[in-house]
């Protein structure tokens, strides 16, 4: 799973171990390691929860994007 790498490393770049964000998500820090390291994929209340707690969109930590903003960035750059 995708998702489970950019919420690792969107966690670490806060300095959140899974330990707070279990805390400051109100969930277990069972769920927060099934849902990061094992792939579990959470519900929507959950994602909402656990980007409010990042500071972050939910569609950036959970869903990939689909490259259109960046095919359309390179054909600006590219004239």
């Amino acid at each position: 799973m995708v998702f489970t790498n950019r919420l690792r490393e969107i966690r670490k770049g806060v300095g959140m171990s899974i330990s707070e964000l279990a805390r400051r998500t109100e969930m277990s820090r069972a769920n927060i390691t099934k849902i990061e390291l094992h792939g579990q994929e959470p519900s929507g209340f959950t994602m909402l929860r656990i980007a409010s707690v990042l500071n972050k969109d939910p569609r950036d930590i959970f869903f990939e994007s689909s490259g259109t903003q960046e095919l359309q960035d390179k054909k600006e750059n590219t004239g």
